[in-house]
């Protein structure tokens, strides 16, 4: 039910009754069952929600799910510990804590939280966060699953421990904090025109299409939007040319070109390396911002609108290894003002401003561990990743107007990475991802789910450029403006509010998070006292639904005896 539910935001509602059934499933203390019972859930869940990824690896999607299977397997076994009275407080933080946990880490995988699901209460995430809403959300399934026992049942559960109340309540008061702390949105300080650009090269080609065909149609699209209105900011997919940077000076000259005719900054995803850096993979997946300031003030560029070789359409040397890369080896006789391809290299930053990809995608581009797991690394890189390293969380870009926040493809589902470039004074988030990969699935609606609360979360607005789409603006209310007809080649102009104002969950992290950790922890000790009475009705209730009632009612009366 919550594989689907995640499929189709239609049917969202389903996160507000989906784990009823599962909870009910539950037995007092059988450990090996519920664990069992959790995983085969966790597993089917996965593979429904996650099946788009199947067309990058059969193998990865049902590793994914595998691994993620474990995580419910888990918070079943654990949610076993504690009797069914308990649960309508206790569940809720267990499901927090699983939640946060599974995002963590080097494998930490933050899709498929339920709190994606909660439909008209996605704005209050500004106060709570997505893990407050999964607390209510899976609180709201428990309550209702204690009723439903209650009803098959038709007694009332026993009183909790004397001094429980205190630790399991404390989340909900967290969460009335949270509450109070929401505000409207405030107005804007400002904002920009934004100029999104949508390519649309589907991934089996976009490597195959010379860089020429790529830059065109970016380009093209890029001038009738920019020439026909003002415009303070332009902004294509990730690694939108398929090129390496630094390996292009052509390419770079040409841009910085069409950015200086443009008078406006471009915010491009490109591949780069830095031959300064120290890593043992100085490959990165970059977004890169040319400003018309500091190229015109660029002591490198006598004459930047000068036509280039690329430009030109002469022939092409070709990169090491590669069939459609511009190479940094090329000559540029009638230039003179690149130098020379070393120098080219040590200096192109200096001239740029760049984010480099601060969250790798785990086995796509890095290998967790790969000194130790060498095989897999090796069998990664013949595949055509695992040479990527990464950039500085929480890094901004500057310009005119203020800081961008970038956030590059599945970036946008880590939370963190957004509340830190807030904290570093980000005004405006920006997302360049490219989902062509998982061709016409729901996987574009759920990453775009997503990015939504990213703006909820921080109150600014994201500015999100996809290859294929979904393209637009979110803004912090979490309303979509100015959509892009998702798999078109397509462009438009829509106004980027930008903020400053700091909102309670950006202030406040993941408190709340590690709050539902304390409290369970608290809880657990508590259960350890529970008296044995106690424990013996809640498994009474647990198995009455299967049980035969008449001798329930004797086991009662002899427990009530006792």
């Amino acid at each position: 039910m919550l594989g689907f539910a995640f499929l189709d935001s239609r049917l969202s509602i389903w996160g507000w009754i989906g784990l009823v059934p599962l909870i009910l499933l539950l037995r007092y203390k059988d450990h090996s069952r519920n664990f069992l019972a959790g995983w085969l859930v966790g597993f089917f869940w996965f593979l429904v929600a996650c099946h788009w990824l199947r067309h990058v690896t059969w193998i990865g999607c049902f590793s994914l799910c595998l691994f993620e299977a474990t995580w419910l397997g888990l918070w079943m076994m654990l949610a076993g510990l504690f009797p069914l009275f308990w649960r309508i407080l206790v569940f809720p933080s267990l499901w927090v804590a699983e939640e946060f946990l599974r995002s963590k880490g080097e494998l930490g995988f933050s899709w498929n939280l339920i709190g994606h699901l909660s439909g008209p209460l996605a704005p209050f995430a500004q106060g709570w966060g997505v893990f407050g809403i999964s607390f209510l959300m899976v609180g709201f399934n428990a309550l209702l699953a204690w009723l439903v026992a209650c009803y098959l049942l038709k007694r009332r559960p026993a009183a909790m421990p004397e001094g429980a109340g205190f630790f399991l309540i404390l989340p909900l008061i967290w969460l009335g904090v949270g509450w109070w702390e929401i505000q409207p949105v405030p107005k804007p300080s400002d904002q920009i025109r934004t100029a999104i650009v949508q390519g649309n090269f589907p991934q089996s080609l976009k490597w195959q299409v010379p860089v020429q065909e790529a830059v065109d149609r970016y380009v093209n699209e890029t001038s009738r939007l920019a020439f026909n209105e003002p415009v303070d900011l332009i902004c294509w997919p990730e690694v939108s040319i398929p090129a390496i940077l630094s390996e292009s000076p052509s390419l770079f000259e040409f841009l910085a070109g069409r950015v200086i005719d443009w008078r406006v900054p471009l915010l491009f995803g490109i591949l780069d390396e830095d031959s300064r850096s120290r890593k043992p993979f100085p490959l990165y997946n970059s977004a890169v911002l040319l400003d018309p300031a500091d190229l015109n003030s660029s002591q490198k560029f006598t004459d930047p609108r000068q036509v280039s070789w690329f430009l030109r359409g002469e022939p092409q040397k070709k990169a090491s290894g590669s069939a459609i890369l511009p190479s940094a080896e090329a000559s540029f006789p009638d230039l003179g003002v690149l130098g020379s391809p070393s120098a080219w290299r040590n200096n192109l930053r200096d001239v740029i401003r760049v984010y480099d990809k601060a969250r790798l995608l785990p086995f796509g581009e890095y290998v967790p561990l790969g000194k130790v797991l060498t095989f897999i690394q090796d069998f990664v890189e013949k595949s055509g990743g695992g040479a990527f390293s990464s950039g500085r969380a929480g890094k901004v870009l500057e310009t005119r107007f203020g800081p961008i926040g970038p956030l590059i493809c599945f970036e946008s589902t880590h939370a963190g990475l957004a509340r830190r470039a807030v904290l570093n004074g980000a005004v405006v988030l920006a997302n360049l991802t490219n989902d062509a990969w998982f061709l016409q699935s729901a996987a574009a609606e759920q990453h775009a789910r997503q990015c939504r609360f990213r703006a909820i979360e921080t109150g600014r607005a994201v500015i999100r450029a996809a290859n294929t789409g979904i393209s637009g603006i979110y803004l912090p209310n979490g309303d979509l403006t100015s959509e892009l007809p998702p798999w078109t080649v397509s462009g438009a102009i829509a106004d980027a509010p930008l903020f400053e104002h700091l909102t309670f969950a950006v202030r406040v992290g993941d408190f709340f998070a590690w709050l539902c950790l304390v409290c369970l922890a608290f809880s657990v000790n508590l259960m350890r006292a529970m008296p044995r009475h106690m424990a013996e009705a809640s498994s009474l209730l647990l198995d009455g639904c299967r049980g035969d009632p008449d001798t329930q009612n004797l086991q009662f009366d002899r427990l009530r005896e006792e």
